[in-house]
């Protein structure tokens, strides 16, 4: 019986280290197989981030395009609005030369004959050309007939005026101008407003008695307590 118990102890011991080396096979495997899993999921995370480095790379260079490409068109159109100015300036004064010639030749005229009425007559038609010459170049006259108007107009002086609206322009001190459009010089005028009502004397007169009188009885009562 003995010997028989010990046969069934050894192969119970047997049958358990073989399950042990069965189960340790098994642990194995599961880690060996998440190892697998964890480095492929490693190699993909390396390739995502290998992807978004180089799509960063793309759009610094994007970047750097943009604003060299920003900066040149910046300068390009630095100098386009130089040479338009340049431009516009030549241009102006090709056309006001010749209204500054018209001047020399009219004095150098006065000086030669002397005659004032002359001389008069031919600056005034210098001076219809050069205010033409301007309205042909874009500077026109502020129309001011009307009422005042604070965008155009500047109010140097005003009336009190009972015939007329309020605020409508009596006289134009200085002409003001635009240039294609807009103002560079507002109208200098004088405008009507309503006149200020007068003080009703009687009120004043009975206000001013009121007042009297309230000193008088206060000089009274004190009177009374010395």
């Amino acid at each position: 019986m003995e010997e028989k118990e010990k046969r069934i102890e050894g192969i119970e011991e047997t049958q358990e280290a073989e399950q042990m080396c069965n189960e340790g096979n098994l642990n194995s495997d599961d880690t060996n197989a998440k190892l697998l899993e964890l480095s492929e999921e490693n190699k993909q995370l390396k390739d995502k981030i290998a992807d978004l480095e180089e799509q960063l790379k793309e759009i610094q260079n994007a970047a750097r395009i943009i604003k060299a490409s920003f900066e040149n068109y910046k300068m390009d159109v630095d100098r386009q609005l130089r040479d338009i100015s340049r431009s516009t300036a030549l241009r102006i004064m090709k056309v006001l030369i010749p209204i500054v010639d018209d001047f020399k030749r009219a004095f150098k005229h006065y000086d030669i004959s002397n005659d004032l009425e002359e001389f008069y007559n031919g600056t005034k038609k210098i001076f219809e050309k050069f205010e033409k010459t301007l309205e042909n170049e874009g500077l026109k006259v502020i129309d001011a007939s009307g009422k005042f108007d604070p965008f155009n107009h500047e109010a140097l002086d005003r009336e009190e005026r009972d015939d007329v609206e309020e605020y409508s322009i009596l006289e134009v001190l200085e002409d003001g101008y635009t240039f294609n459009g807009q103002v560079v010089k507002p109208t200098k005028v004088r405008v009507a407003v309503k006149p200020r009502k007068p003080r009703e004397e009687g009120k004043i007169v009975e206000n001013e008695s009121v007042e009297t009188q309230e000193t008088r009885g206060q000089d009274g009562q004190k009177d009374a307590k010395n």
